[in-house]
C-alpha cells in the first residue's frame, strides 16, 4: 500500500515525463525559421521564412495588432476602432531578446 506522499511523487513524476515528451514533440515540428528582415521604413516591414514564405506587414497592421495596441481600443458605434493608426510610421526596429523586435 503506498502513502499519500509517494502517490503524489508518482503523480508528479508522470506529470514531468508529459512535459517532456511534449517539449520533444514540439522541437521535432519543422517550423519556419526567420531568414531576412527588412526595414522598408516608414510605411512597412518585410519578413522572410525558411519555407520560401515572405510577408509584407503594413506599420498600419502592426499598430493595429501590437498587444500595446489594446489600451488604445474605443468602440464607435459598436466597431472596435484603434486611434492613432492611420498616420503611423516605422522609423527604426531593434532586436529584443531571442526573438523580438521593438518599433
Amino acid at each position: 500500500m503506498r502513502s499519500g506522499l509517494e502517490g503524489g511523487e508518482d503523480r508528479k513524476g508522470r506529470m514531468l515525463a508529459m512535459q517532456s515528451v511534449s517539449r520533444r514533440i514540439h522541437s521535432m515540428v519543422d517550423a519556419p525559421r526567420l531568414t531576412k528582415f527588412f526595414l522598408e521604413a516608414p510605411q512597412s516591414v518585410k519578413v522572410e521564412f525558411s519555407n520560401g514564405s515572405v510577408f509584407n506587414l503594413s506599420a498600419e497592421f502592426l499598430r493595429i495588432h501590437s498587444p500595446a495596441a489594446d489600451g488604445k481600443l474605443r468602440s464607435i458605434g459598436g466597431e472596435k476602432v484603434i486611434s492613432g493608426r492611420r498616420h503611423v510610421g516605422i522609423m527604426s526596429a531593434e532586436p529584443v531578446g531571442n526573438y523580438g523586435v521593438d518599433f
